[in-house]
Order: structure tokens, then sequence, then C-alpha cells
């Protein structure tokens, strides 16, 4: 029984690592078709308006603010950013350096506007209601709507990215994503890039947006119902799907507005409700979710037991089982960092097209990727449960209770940093 067992376990673990390797594969061809086929912007450019919503003065503020003004976008756009309330620390920061880029002259946006969130939402998160108060304040002329986070340091190309991949035929949002590249490497910061790699790759097959850099087709925050689906969303992105089923439109990931976020700032004591909340955000809103669950826990259970088991069975004396057990780990294990390392080089190669410069790969980047995975595999597990049973949930000092397939606020907010 514990032979049979032990070989059992060790063959559904290198099915697991076939079956990622394949999901891998069909990434990079996803990845290095879509860049062959970029689609250009239309003429003339539509007019554009960019939203910001801020909550807490990250340290990435000014710089994200600059890196919008910097836009090349050959058409006429603004910016709007909203604000929790002026006695965030985000309004006088804000403040201070979009005065400075107007005075300075390194704005390009036709005009900017700054306003705090003018009421707190009976039901959906802070950030859903400042998106719900932009929506119905965009200028009469705006064609297309982009979103941004602040953590979001965008290539000067960004914008008329955006507004080229949601002017394709048939695609009513366009995103990118999110790379995580740690500047020193730290274990925490790298055990997050382990699991946003996978993360990525699961976006990209699923067809799961990411808010941070995302445009959307006018029509579909009014006419097809996602400004009224935010009145109870936690996540924006993730609410997206209803809306473009009812438009009969799609989501499109360009892999071109992939974002690198150098920060290495997270410690592992957060992570593990950050990767929890990524994942909630999926289980509330998107249709995905039992895969992504599946995929979440799938590894986590065939590791969990399998050391122990080859233990068992070298104690019982069955060394030959115990051995198989154990390479099959090895194998996987080294199979997995293989994949990491082929995702880091599609992202490597995506980023080219808008200027985009991340560090080059440290020396060691495979050892520190084989350190840190069983502790990004454990924690990927963990977060799933996690995300599958939780009923409340915090962000940003903010508390939130499900209700349905939404939340409703259960805390006063508190003061805190944002993302």
């Amino acid at each position: 029984m514990l032979p049979a067992l032990s070989v059992g376990l060790a063959v559904a673990l290198l099915a697991a690592l076939v079956l990622q390797a394949l999901l891998t594969l069909a990434f990079t061809v996803i990845m290095r078709h879509r860049l062959a086929a970029r689609p250009q912007l239309a003429s003339p450019a539509p007019p554009a308006e960019v939203v910001l919503c801020l909550r807490g003065a990250d340290p990435s503020l000014p710089a994200a603010l600059a890196a919008l003004a910097g836009q090349t976008y050959p058409g006429p756009w603004r910016l709007l950013v909203v604000v929790d309330s002026r006695d965030d620390p985000a309004w006088p920061l804000a403040e201070a350096t979009l005065t400075r880029l107007e005075v300075d002259g390194m704005a390009r946006w036709q005009a900017y506007r700054l306003v705090t969130l003018a009421g707190r939402p009976k039901g959906g998160s802070l950030k859903c209601a400042s998106l719900r108060q932009a929506f119905g304040d965009l200028d009469p002329g705006t064609r297309v709507v982009a979103l941004v986070d602040v953590d979001a340091v965008v290539a000067p190309g960004w914008l008329t990215a955006l507004a080229a991949g949601v002017g394709q035929p048939g695609v009513g949002a366009v995103s990118g994503n999110r790379w995580y590249d740690p500047e020193h490497g730290s274990g925490p910061g790298t055990v997050r890039a382990i699991w946003n790699g996978g993360a990525l790759v699961l976006m990209t097959l699923l067809g799961i947006p990411w808010g941070g850099s995302l445009a959307v087709r006018r029509p579909l925050i009014e006419k097809y119902g996602w400004r009224g689906d935010l009145a109870t969303s936690f996540g924006e992105d993730t609410s997206l799907p209803a809306p473009l089923a009812r438009s009969g439109l799609r989501h499109a990931f360009r892999p071109e507005l992939v974002v690198v976020d150098p920060d290495d700032s997270i410690e592992l004591t957060q992570l593990l409700h950050w990767i929890s909340r990524q994942l909630f955000t999926v289980r509330l809103h998107h249709p995905a979710w039992p895969l992504v669950a599946l995929h979440g826990l799938a590894s986590w259970l065939l590791l969990l037991p399998a050391l122990p088991l080859a233990g068992l069975a070298l104690v019982r004396g069955h060394a030959a089982a115990a051995a198989i057990l154990a390479v099959a780990v090895g194998v996987y294990e080294a199979g997995v960092v293989g994949l990491l390392l082929a995702i880091e080089a599609s992202v490597r190669h995506a980023l080219r097209p808008l200027g985009g410069q991340p560090a080059p790969s440290r020396p060691g980047t495979a050892r520190a990727l084989a350190r840190w995975l069983p502790l990004a595999q454990w924690l990927y597990g963990l977060a799933t449960l996690r995300a599958a049973l939780t009923r409340t949930v915090e962000w940003r000092g903010v508390h939130y209770v499900v209700r349905g397939r939404g939340v409703a606020l259960v805390a006063p907010p508190a003061k805190e940093g944002c993302e």
C-alpha cells in the first residue's frame, strides 16, 4: 500500500509539472503572437481620460504622476485623480506634485482635476466608490477611459498602447499586468515575484483583467452597466466580465502593457494577506475562480504529504519507493524554477516595445527562486484556502464583509497607506 501510494504521488507530481509546462508554453506563444501583431492607434486618436484613485501617500506617487505627465499620446486626454479625503496624506503630495509638473511645463495632458471622494458607500469598496464617482464626472467628449494604480510607473507610450488595444474590433477592454522585479532580491519580495509569475500565466490564459493598467470603451461604463456593478464590487477589474458579456465585447491582454514594479518592501507577515486579497477578488467576481482555486490548491496538496510520505516509506523499508518520490519532488521543484525563468524571459522581451527597462537578471536568480519556491507554494495554497473560505477582508485599513457576490463596509476607514 505504502509503495503504491508513494509511486502514485510521484506520478501525480510529474503530471502536474507537465501540465504547468503546457500552460507556460501556451502563455509564451500568446505573448510572442500578440507582440508580433501590435494594434495601431486610429487616426485621429480618440479623446481619453485617465483615472487614478488614491488612499495614502505611497512613495511611488510622485514618480507615477510624473510618468503620466510624460505620456506621448497624440490625441486630447485628461487626468482625473480621486483622493479618499482632504485629510488623506495623498492629498498634499498629489497637489504639490501636480502643481510642480504644470509649472515646470512637463505635463502633456489637456487638463487635470484633483478631487475627493464625496461620500462613503453603503456597498462596495472605497476604490470602487471612487471609480463610480469618477465615471459619473467624465468629460463629455471622452471615448476611452484608462485606469492606473499608483504603484504602476508607466512608460511614455502607455496610454497610446491602451487606446490602440481597446480600439480593436470586438474588444471592449484591454489591460496589461504587473511584474514584480524586487530591487534588492529580498526573500519576501522573491516569494511575491514567484507567486506573481504564476498568476500572470493564469490571468493571461483565463482572461482576468488587471485594473492597474486598464482601458475600456466608454459605453461599457454606463450603457452596459459597469458603473452599476461597481456599487457592490470589491475589485473593479474582476467585475468586468459581466458588462463585457452584456456588450458582446471581449477583454484583451496586451503584453507590451506589463508594468514593472521593483518594490521590495513587503514583509512575510503581510504577504499571506496580500495574496489572499488578490484571490478573493477573483472568487467574488470572476467566473474563472474554480480553475484559479484548483491551480492554487493542487500543487500544495501534492507537495504537502510528499516528503513525510517518502520518509515514512524509508522507515518502513521501502527505499525504492521513497527514492522515487524524493526524486519526483526534486524534479518538480527544479522544473518549476525553469518555468519561472521562461516566464521571466517572455516578460522581459515584451517590455521592449514601450521602452520598459527592467533590471537585468541578477546572478543567482535561479538559486534564489529555488530557495524561496517552497515557501511561495505553501503560501499560495494557504492563501487560496483562505480566499475560498473568508467572509471578511481588510484592504488599506478598511474592513469589508461579503454580501452575496459583493462586499459592504463594516468598520470606519482608518487613514493608512493604500494600493
